[in-house]
């Protein structure tokens, strides 16, 4: 499993990976997450960067530290 695949939710439930947004995306926390628990982190990480929530050099980063955490 990696980051792309992983849900919203499965990210979430972990306090290591919850750890990680909260540090590097704190931003992403003002919005319902319960809303996307069933959505993959790619698919949503894809939208927030779209619309300019988080920039993509920091989504990228955040890919980088979440899948070192998952492996």
């Amino acid at each position: 499993m990696d980051f792309r695949s992983l849900s919203v939710k499965e990210l979430f439930d972990n306090p290591k990976t919850a750890a990680v947004i909260k540090e590097m995306a704190p931003q992403l926390l003002k919005y319902p997450v319960k809303m996307f628990n069933k959505k993959s982190c790619g698919e949503i990480f894809d939208r927030v960067v779209k619309v300019g929530i988080v920039p993509l050099e920091q989504a990228k980063k955040i890919e980088a530290k979440v899948n070192e955490l998952i492996k």
